[in-house]
């Protein structure tokens, strides 16, 4: 029997919807309400259950498992736990509840969306577009907004097609998509960086694909055992969870490989967009040697989170498999969303936008780095050149430990843990300077000194 968990979700609190699903849950563990042992239900039914994503739910039982309240299990589930982290009281972790600064989402401050934008352009296209903005999308896309992202990826050094474009309701269903479609068409193994965006690694279980780790450093290299017909999940640039991007030089070597071995590439290029500098490393699909690559670009993680939308620019042989199962498991994406996109690009408002959020992410990123040099000089990073996110690793401090700390003061963090395809605690967590107010960084940045510096080894 399917047990339905309710759970109480305020949407517009400044709280992020992850931290309250996981608050929840321990108050109901504490109570006794929830026993040891007990079987949450899975991510996907907590997720429909709760009109949430499932990339929430996984962020608060990663939460959770980082606090020792449950156990995640591979191929088994959630479980309830008896123990918690070791050392660190259950009643410090209750104040989770009051977390005010939230490094951990990725989810950007109100400043940073283009709302001057918005009522003019949606009276516009109620005025322009009219009834076509309540109908059904083709399932691909609307051909002028496919059009219009051609266009917008060939600022990017990107050849392509309108029809190799298919619109998303964003970057995870794109990858959902992606990976069933790969399946479908007979791949077995892909292979992944070591740290990496977890959701990718679950769709792949979940197709029973074996998901292959390479590393971090030196991925072209560790490529040396695919075969052909093998698939390569990357992130170039402004990697997630790490922020590092890969050299020229690098990407030129993975593509001689994925050329010589017949690889299909999926490149997630969330963050593309969000270079920091004047000059940006060319995306992988606009490089020699690119025709099997899937691309992934995306506008919505920070420009519009509340309207999902991404888009996949693929080789021939994927489209009808991936349309395939857009139509049967996804549908095509609001009309009214699309044709804002659209609206948005046409106008000029994108390149405005992006031109004034690149611009207010790296004076926070710049800031956050600065500060932990002088405040927190034992802690050990590389400033991105682009993106959101910062890796911050703990010499002695386990990730989980660092952020339980963390949100116990009212600060949300990412154990490094929630990032690595083989489940290890990594002395690292990853922070968000997204939702972070330029005002607001050296507080912060004081009360994640204070709970993690007695913890940290020396430097020498």
């Amino acid at each position: 029997m399917v047990v339905m968990l309710e759970i109480p979700l305020e949407r517009g609190s400044k709280t992020p919807i992850y931290h309250q699903i996981a608050f929840h849950l321990k108050r109901m563990i504490e109570s006794g309400t929830l026993p040891e042992g007990y079987k949450l239900p899975g991510t996907r039914q907590l997720a429909e259950d709760l009109s949430v994503s499932r990339t929430t739910v996984n962020e608060a039982m990663h939460l959770l498992e980082a606090e020792g309240y449950v156990e995640l299990k591979k191929k088994s589930g959630c479980y309830v736990r008896r123990k918690n982290v070791a050392g660190v009281s259950r009643e410090k972790v209750m104040c989770s509840e009051k977390v005010i600064w939230d490094l951990a989402s990725g989810l950007p401050d109100k400043s940073l969306i283009a709302t001057r934008f918005l009522s003019k352009m949606l009276k516009d296209l109620s005025l322009n577009v009219g009834k076509d903005l309540i109908l059904p999308a083709p399932l691909a896309g609307v051909p002028e907004l496919r059009r219009a992202l051609v266009k917008h990826a060939a600022l990017r050094g990107i050849p392509a097609r309108s029809d190799e474009v298919l619109v998303t309701a964003g970057g995870l269903e794109a990858l959902a998509i992606l990976i069933a479609a790969i399946k479908e068409q007979g791949v077995r193994n892909i292979f992944v960086e070591e740290l990496t965006y977890s959701p990718v690694v679950e769709l792949a279980t979940k197709n029973k694909m074996q998901v292959c780790c390479i590393s971090l450093n030196d991925p072209a290299y560790s490529l040396k055992d695919a075969s052909e017909g093998d698939v390569l999940y990357l992130i170039p640039s402004f990697h997630n969870p790490t922020g590092r991007t890969l050299s020229l030089e690098t990407r030129s070597s993975i593509l001689e490989i994925a050329k010589r071995k017949s690889l299909l590439i999926i490149e997630d290029d969330t963050y593309g967009e969000l270079r920091y500098g004047k000059e940006s490393v060319p995306a992988l699909k606009a490089m020699e040697n690119a025709e099997k690559i899937a691309y992934l670009g995306s506008f919505s993680q920070v420009l519009f989170p509340g309207f999902r939308m991404s888009y996949l620019l693929l080789p021939e042989n994927l489209m009808k498999s991936c349309l395939d199962i857009k139509r049967i498991f996804y549908g095509s994406v609001s009309s009214l969303v699309q044709y804002f996109v659209l609206t948005f690009l046409e106008e000029g408002g994108l390149y405005e936008t992006l031109e004034f959020v690149r611009n207010q992410i790296s004076m926070r990123m710049r800031s956050l780095c600065e500060g932990f040099r002088k405040m927190l000089p034992q802690a050990l990073f590389e400033m991105p050149l682009g993106g959101i996110y910062l890796w911050l690793n703990l010499p002695s401090l386990k990730g989980s430990k660092a952020a339980l700390k963390a949100v116990a003061q009212g600060v949300s963090v990412v154990p490094g843990v929630a990032f690595s395809v083989k489940g290890e605690d990594v002395e690292a967590v990853r922070l968000s300077v997204s939702s972070l107010r330029l005002s607001d960084i050296s507080f912060v940045l004081s009360i994640l000194c204070s709970s993690w510096n007695d913890e940290l080894l020396p430097q020498h």
